[in-house]
Formats: structure tokens, C-alpha cells, sequence
């Protein structure tokens, strides 16, 4: 029997080097921020779950730049579920000292459509202290790489978490693949 891959990290693969990276952060902040937040049934905020603010990214040459790439970095070969014209769902966030999200996943009842889950580092290593990206695929956490520009994909069923920031500032791109459910 052939075991599935675990988490996909990209140790040597840079998406974007750091001229790219700034550029990315640019067109997030011509949008507008919002509050990421995290909704429980009945509409009530959880705050004590996830800090930070969130930008839209809907370049098209940024989607399909990660659509390609979530194709080719696809292990689990989720590819057959969707189609080629499938685009992801791209949000930029901005974590400062405090902001955090605890342990979660991207997929949930709400978001059942989410295969894969991207993050791509914006912020360099010495930019922010905490903040560390956890990804929980066995019983040891696997902390994701901050070199700039660095991306990692992921099953989005799986547990992860962004640690409290401690000082500066992190910026991040994530991105969700979708596709119909499981059968």
C-alpha cells in the first residue's frame, strides 16, 4: 500500500522573490482591509479565535499565477476534481504584534468546496518575532519555512494555526483551491 504524502513544503521553491512579494503587498493595500474574522453559528463573533486584517486579491494575473502553481505542486492529485478554469480564492493578510489565529482548518461544513490550502510568506524572516505558521499533520507540529517568498500547499482539512506575534509586522498571502465535494 502506498502511504499518501504528508504536508508539501516547498524548501527550496520561491515563488515570488522579494521585489514580487512587495508587489503583491501593494495591490492588497490598494484594497480595502477588513477584519478577518471567524463567524460561530448564530452570527457571533469569535475574536478569541483569529486577530488580524485581511485584504481581497483578485489580479488576475496573481490567480492564475497560484493556479498554476497549485497545479503543479498538486502531490495528493486532487487535480481531477475540478476544472482548469477553476480560480482560487486569494486573501493577503497583515498580522502586527498580538494578532493570531489558534488551531483551525480552511475546510469546514461553510466551506466544504476548499481542497487545498496555500500560504506564501510576504514578510522575511527578521521582519516579525512569534508568528510561527504550525501545520499539524501527524503528532509533532511541522513549522512552516519564512523565508520571503516561500510558498507551501497543503490539504486544507488539515489542523494549522499562526502563532501570537510578538513584535512586527507579518504579511502573508493564502490562497484556497475548490472544488465539487468527495464523494
Amino acid at each position: 500500500m502506498i502511504e499518501p504524502p504528508a504536508i508539501t513544503t516547498f524548501e527550496e521553491f520561491h515563488l515570488w522573490d522579494k521585489e514580487q512579494c512587495q508587489q503583491v503587498i501593494d495591490i492588497a493595500q490598494k484594497g480595502e482591509a477588513h477584519e478577518a474574522r471567524v463567524i460561530a453559528q448564530g452570527a457571533q463573533r469569535k475574536p478569541d479565535i483569529r486577530s488580524t486584517e485581511k485584504y481581497k486579491v483578485e489580479d488576475p494575473e496573481i490567480l492564475n499565477q497560484l493556479l498554476n502553481v497549485f497545479g503543479e505542486h498538486n502531490v495528493w492529485d486532487f487535480c481531477t476534481y475540478w476544472g482548469t478554469d477553476s480560480l482560487p480564492v486569494v486573501e493577503v493578510l497583515h498580522y502586527e504584534k498580538g494578532d493570531f489565529y489558534r488551531p483551525h482548518t480552511d475546510w469546514s461544513p461553510f466551506n466544504r468546496e476548499r481542497k487545498l490550502s496555500m500560504t506564501v510568506q510576504l514578510s522575511g524572516t527578521t521582519e516579525y518575532q512569534g508568528g510561527d505558521v504550525k501545520l499539524y499533520d501527524g503528532p509533532e507540529a511541522h513549522t512552516l519555512y519564512r523565508k520571503k517568498g516561500s510558498a507551501t500547499v497543503w490539504p486544507s482539512w488539515t489542523l494549522h494555526e499562526v502563532e501570537p506575534i510578538i513584535s512586527g509586522e507579518r504579511w502573508a498571502l493564502v490562497a484556497w483551491l475548490r472544488g465539487p465535494d468527495f464523494y
